[in-house]
């Protein structure tokens, strides 16, 4: 069996090295592109890549990018930098990296926004569209919920208590999840590192949560 994924790394304009996950990638229907949340990265994706590239009637390239700061992507010298316009400069940079000039585009919370950018930027790159837990405005609450659960983020000292931590903070928001989604859903956000486990984004990106643009 082939494996999985690809890594493909790419260089950012302003010379930081960057990562997204390819799936499929020597198919030729029209790619489709994830964009994770403001602290999550391209492994949100992975099971929803399997089946694009994969198990539907056409199956599709799959791309999921990790941003800078975030996943396998290098964190950036410079926090004024994990802005959306930055970001999305930083996708198209990929884009144009692999040769995909256009796209089927989904966006989560954070990607979401990075699209309405892209629409301005590059609008031709987006073939269709679908945008998840994102809508036109953002709410002074729902960024305090941001603020909340960044302020709860642990650092636990094994994956069961990652995966308890995970769960305390997003039950109530995900009712219907199992106990295989938690531990699908703690492996996407930690990684261990040095012996310890550690959520795989530069806090100073979270920082940042309230200038979406």
């Amino acid at each position: 069996m082939p494996a999985d994924f690809e890594d493909f790394f790419y260089t950012a304009q302003d010379g930081l090295r960057l990562h997204a996950r390819l799936y499929g990638r020597e198919l030729t229907a029209l790619p489709v592109v994830c964009l994770p949340g403001l602290t999550r990265n391209a492994r949100d994706f992975h099971e929803l890549a399997l089946i694009l590239s994969r198990q539907t009637a056409t199956p599709r390239p799959v791309i999921a990018f990790d941003y800078r700061g975030r996943g396998e992507s290098a964190w950036a010298n410079d926090a004024k930098t994990y802005d959306a316009v930055t970001e999305a400069g930083d996708i198209l940079a990929g884009l144009a990296a692999l040769g995909v000039a256009h796209a089927a585009f989904i966006g989560t919370s954070r990607g979401g926004l990075i699209l309405h950018v892209l629409a301005a930027m590059r609008p031709t790159v987006l073939k269709a569209v679908i945008l998840n837990d994102i809508g036109p405005r953002i709410e002074a609450g729902g960024l305090a919920q941001i603020k909340t659960y960044l302020s709860a983020m642990p650092t636990p000292a094994n994956w069961a208590e990652a995966v308890a931590a995970t769960k305390s903070i997003n039950a109530a928001t995900f009712p219907a999840l199992g106990d295989k989604d938690w531990e699908r859903l703690t492996q996407a956000i930690f990684r261990e590192k040095d012996g310890h486990l550690a959520a795989e984004f530069d806090p100073a990106s979270s920082m940042r949560s309230r200038r979406w643009t």
